[in-house]
């Protein structure tokens, strides 16, 4: 595995870059974060082994949804919270991708692009359940932004339970996809146009092409490897650090996936410029919402609804099962000492940094620094 982070790219070429780039100040935001990210400059944590003398000083993570290296324990809490919010079926993964012509558009106008993407997409499904009278649907919705090569490639990964509410009765789905794609996305091409010409965008001036693309995977079954999945979709970044090859001379070099090959493992080589600039149009505007709930599974009425589908397909959820799920979000994280290999490593206390560089101890342990 490569100990090559993407904050040792931005320490040595952001400055250059800036030079003859601009950054927003979320972009500069998400730099500062991501370099600070466990070198003692946002503070220390103070591990201590349980069973032998041995105590650890680590570094605090920035906690920045862009950051690849603080993703790993917040994918594995979310994943364990949603493992007993799935429902007893099938599910469907679409897939909604805007041409590459609205991609200027959405350098200058993110939000306005991104928001008008949920709401397309999330109109052209309810419009189809309403003319195959299939009630209501439900949804989670993760926006990406990136392709393997961190080219600008904007799409929205969207899981739908394979059934639907038809006022207080479920009804499954029991056919191997949901929608034909060729419907649906002549359908999402106009919603999505529509919803640009709302924002007083002119869909001639883009010169978007007629046939836009709708994907539909095959379904996916009722278990926990749906749970990784669904976390795998919705809380990797656009780079896997993992996937760094090395960095020298100015250019850097990665790994990726070929899907025009066969998904083929390739090596892609960028100067560091380059690198940067693809990285950093992926971040999001301040407070940005990437991961959506609609219809039953939305966040006023999924608790209840969930229930009452459970009941209705006889499934039988554990209330330890259910306990055991809401207790392991209090248990406080460790990990196993290598020293004596048989005591594990608990927070103790944070060691904040002021602002002379001085350190000083707050012995809440559990607490963490924040810096959004």
């Amino acid at each position: 595995m490569s100990h090559l982070h993407i904050a040792d790219i931005l320490n040595e070429s952001l400055a250059d870059y800036m030079q003859t780039h601009s950054l927003s100040y979320q972009q500069k935001r998400v730099c500062e974060h991501l370099m600070a990210c466990r070198t003692g400059k946002l503070g220390y944590q103070r591990w201590a082994c349980d069973s032998c003398a041995e105590v650890q000083e680590i570094g605090c993570s920035c906690r920045d949804r862009h950051c690849p290296r603080c993703q790993g324990l917040v994918t594995q809490v979310w994943a364990e919270k949603q493992q007993h919010n799935l429902l007893p079926c099938h599910y469907f993964h679409v897939v909604f991708t805007l041409p590459h012509e609205l991609n200027e558009l959405a350098r200058y106008r993110s939000a306005d692009v991104y928001n008008s993407l949920f709401r397309a997409a999330w109109a052209t499904l309810s419009a189809f359940a309403h003319k195959k009278r299939h009630g209501q649907l439900g949804m989670t919705a993760v926006l990406h932004t990136w392709g393997q090569t961190l080219v600008q490639h904007i799409h929205l990964h969207c899981l739908i339970p394979a059934g639907s509410l038809m006022g207080d009765k479920w009804q499954g789905i029991s056919k191997g996809y949901l929608y034909p794609v060729k419907a649906l996305s002549a359908v999402f091409r106009g919603k999505m146009l529509s919803a640009l010409s709302e924002l007083g965008v002119n869909d001639k001036a883009l010169n978007v092409p007629k046939k836009w693309c709708v994907y539909s995977k095959a379904c996916l079954k009722y278990s926990e490897r749906l749970v990784s999945y669904l976390a795998r979709y919705t809380r990797k970044g656009m780079l896997h650090e993992s996937r760094l090859v090395d960095s020298c001379d100015g250019q850097v070099r990665f790994t990726y996936r070929d899907s025009a090959n066969g998904n083929k493992q390739r090596i892609m080589t960028l100067s560091h410029d380059a690198f940067i600039g693809r990285y950093l149009s992926h971040v999001l505007p301040r407070g940005f919402v990437r991961i959506r709930h609609y219809g039953f599974l939305a966040n006023a009425c999924r608790v209840k609804k969930r229930a009452m589908i459970r009941g209705q397909c006889g499934a039988v959820v554990k209330v330890s099962e259910e306990a055991s799920n809401e207790e392991r979000g209090t248990i406080p994280p460790s990990w196993q000492c290598k020293r004596c290999q048989t005591g594990r490593l608990y927070l103790i206390s944070v060691l904040l940094a002021d602002t002379s560089g001085e350190r000083k101890e707050n012995g809440q342990a559990g607490e963490t620094v924040r810096t959004r």
